[in-house]
């Protein structure tokens, strides 16, 4: 590399730090406090736990964002940090504070040029969802068609890219101290998925795949409005319907129908497909008067080779019992599981799901089996680990309800009459 190109990049680096001082020192300050923390009880420090995911989380809100976006992607990890710090960060899924319309405005005519408003009969002011980089809001085109609008949020690729470099740098200075996993792996992992997520073309791009799959009819996926989507914004028809987890707890009685059609979804999804949608937050699904399930939000979605579609059906059927006789620690080490041989992730996984299968379901036993790999210091392939936690997100939903699932392989299955 030309040593101009360099010292430009390294003159970005610096900017960016500085930039982003403010958010940087608090996080530092954060971390001076959690190793202190650590240090004073060293002899225990899952009794302190709790306290350090709590002051982290606070620390991720005060700065916002992309630090927000951070403890929502951790708190989907189970491999990498301890039950406290999920729960701690999950409490941030939800706690995104909208931004004032004369903002959005302004996003819209950057998106679409002055005459934006020309586009539309009517939009409302009132956002209908929140989330930390983008905010939605229903409309009116001017042809009739009732749309949702998703903005991305002014100036968020900016503080997107300050705060890039400021977590490069915490992952390179908290690596030597973090040697359960990769953190520098995990933080690119991180940034890449923002990034994606930051231009809503990619998440088009997502849903029109998504929508090209032969999914059960009780699936459905929004229609995209390619003509009004770009960068900044994506617009796609409004789905009428009630989020997942008020109507189920309004209809209990149907509970088992719904989340077996979603959870079956998933895994075919994974198991045959091999693209799925990869953020099965509560919210991101509705039910309309049809009975079917809309799934919403596609910044994120995990696609397959067919070969990782091959040794991941393996290796989830055989934890499922429906592989027949097969050595489980073999097909770890076909799927890419490292860092232990395949006698210990044997060992692992069949004490694991002996002990839990029976207790608390396999959606459990899973997430259990992925505390153990962690202690154990065995690397997880970053595909496995989205599929894992869509299936643990959902696998929750069955037991918040008390629902039996049948976890014979969806093509297996009698046709029904």
């Amino acid at each position: 590399m030309a040593r101009s190109s360099l010292l430009k990049q390294g003159s970005a680096g610096l900017a960016g730090l500085a930039a982003g001082r403010t958010r940087y020192l608090r996080a530092m300050a954060a971390a001076g406090r959690l190793a202190a923390l650590y240090a004073r009880h060293y002899r225990d420090p899952d009794a302190v736990h709790a306290r350090g995911a709590d002051m982290l989380a606070r620390m991720c809100r005060q700065n916002g964002a992309t630090w927000v976006k951070a403890a929502q992607f951790f708190s989907c990890r189970p491999d990498v940090l301890p039950a406290d710090y999920i729960l701690a960060f999950q409490t941030l899924q939800n706690d995104a504070q909208p931004v004032p319309f004369h903002r959005i405005e302004h996003a819209l005519k950057k998106a679409w040029g002055a005459d934006w408003r020309d586009q539309l009969r009517h939009i409302d002011s009132e956002p209908v969802a929140v989330a930390s980089i983008a905010q939605v809001h229903r409309a009116t085109l001017a042809d009739g068609r009732q749309v949702a609008i998703k903005v991305r949020l002014p100036g968020v690729k900016r503080l997107f890219e300050q705060d890039e470099k400021v977590f490069e740098a915490m992952a390179s200075l908290l690596a030597p101290l973090v040697r359960e996993f990769d953190l520098r792996q995990a933080v690119q992992q991180l940034l890449q998925m923002t990034a994606t997520e930051l231009d809503m073309r990619n998440e088009a791009s997502n849903m029109q795949r998504f929508a090209r799959l032969q999914h059960h009819p009780r699936i459905r996926v929004p229609e995209l409005v390619k003509s009004l989507s770009g960068e900044r914004v994506l617009v796609t028809g409004w789905e009428e319907g009630e989020r997942l987890r008020p109507y189920l707890d309004a209809h209990p009685e149907q509970a088992q129908e719904l989340l077996t059609l979603l959870l079956t979804s998933y895994l075919q999804q994974v198991t045959r497909f091999g693209v799925y949608q990869a953020d099965p937050h509560p919210g991101n699904f509705l039910v309309n008067r049809d009975g079917q399930v809309v799934i919403l939000d596609y910044g994120a979605i995990g696609i397959l080779s067919p070969d990782e579609v091959r040794r991941y059906s393996r290796l989830l059927y055989g934890l499922m019992g429906f592989e027949g006789d097969v050595d489980i620690g073999e097909l770890f080490v076909q799927a890419g599981f490292k860092g232990g041989s395949p006698d210990t992730l044997r060992e692992l996984a069949l004490y694991v799901l002996t002990d839990r299968l029976n207790q608390q379901g396999p959606m459990a036993a899973m997430a259990n089996l992925m505390d153990r790999f962690r202690e154990s210091r065995i690397s997880i392939p970053d595909s496995y680990i989205g599929i894992s936690r869509v299936l643990i997100t959902l696998g929750g939903f069955l037991m918040t309800y008390q629902v039996p699932f049948d976890w014979t392989p969806p093509e297996r299955r009698p046709a029904r009459p």
